[in-house]
């Protein structure tokens, strides 16, 4: 896994906190893993779509705590903590909500959010790689699929040169 959390990702696999998830679920359980609350302003009350995702946030930061100790014992940088700031949005893009919709009474610009869904999408492959039930890599792939749409592919084509 090539990421800044990438010993969080692969702890939280093999804890199975990915595992039994639909593809919107998943969506929005691993962007806490590539979003961060960058503004001034207080990030919002996060958002569950779900009693079972809020408990495996809470079994991820108990993770990253634990892991965030074994790297203070051992004087390495820190893992940065989960960010749940994305989920509503990762949450609702997966599950094909109009982008209206998902940006309505969110500070988030277009923009940012297609830079969030591109990142969001590159690690859901990639767990989709390596998970090792072959449920979770199937429903990683399902989500970064279900990801890839509207506003977010016509981004990845825009300045392409075709030839006629």
């Amino acid at each position: 896994i090539f990421h800044e959390c990438d010993l969080l990702i692969a702890e939280s696999l093999t804890e199975g906190l990915l595992d039994g998830l639909d593809p919107a679920s998943l969506a929005c359980r691993v962007s806490c893993l590539t979003y961060e609350h960058r503004s001034p302003a207080p990030p919002p009350t996060p958002w569950f779509p779900s009693a079972k995702l809020r408990e495996r946030f809470d079994g991820l930061e108990r993770l990253a705590a634990t892991l965030n100790g074994a790297e203070r014992r051992a004087a390495l940088p820190s893992t940065r903590a989960p960010d749940p700031g994305f989920f509503a949005l990762a949450h609702a893009w997966a599950a094909g909500e109009a982008l209206d919709d998902v940006l309505d009474d969110e500070d988030l610009s277009g923009g940012d959010f297609v830079r969030n869904a591109k990142q969001l999408i590159d690690l859901l492959r990639q767990v989709a790689e390596v998970a090792p039930d072959p449920d979770t890599a199937r429903t990683a792939r399902i989500a970064a699929d279900e990801l890839f749409r509207g506003v977010v592919s016509a981004s990845s084509v825009v300045g392409e040169v075709t030839t006629p």
